[in-house]
């Protein structure tokens, strides 16, 4: 099994700067936590940026993902996501619980809560991914 852990995920500096951990995983199954900060502020006072609450269900949904496909010769990339909103928090830290519910040869899909300390659903969010192989990718030269 795919060990998928904070190191993994802050590969991406956003998920770094957002300070998102790793909660759980296992194949199909993640849980992803992000601290409330001014960061994530939204444009009015106690409310968090949809685009952040977008991004930790992104996080959440990719790493539910890693173990239910070849890790070492593709990686996934988002091709659609829709994202409900329904309320702002009541407190931090956030959490992400992301499920696997599909997993095709091309495509694989996910979705995913969003929830603040108080456990209330704050969006829902369904993903679809697709594989792309890495074998036999140059490697872009560093400029």
């Amino acid at each position: 099994m795919i060990a998928f852990d904070d190191e993994q995920l802050h590969r991406s500096p956003v998920h770094k700067q957002l300070q998102m951990t790793v909660v759980e995983h296992k194949p199909g199954h993640a849980v992803v936590s992000m601290p409330l900060t001014e960061e994530v502020r939204g444009f009015f006072d106690g409310s968090v940026h949809g685009g952040m609450l977008a991004t930790l269900a992104d996080a959440a949904c990719a790493t539910c993902l890693v173990g239910c496909y070849d890790y070492s010769s593709e990686i996934t990339v988002t091709t659609d996501m829709h994202v409900r909103y329904y309320r702002q928090p009541h407190g931090g830290p956030l959490r992400a619980e992301a499920e696997m519910v599909h997993n095709g040869r091309t495509l694989l899909s996910a979705e995913c809560a969003v929830l603040d300390a108080e456990s209330r659903v704050l969006i829902r969010s369904s993903a679809t991914y697709t594989r792309i192989s890495t074998l036999g990718r140059a490697v872009p030269a560093a400029k």
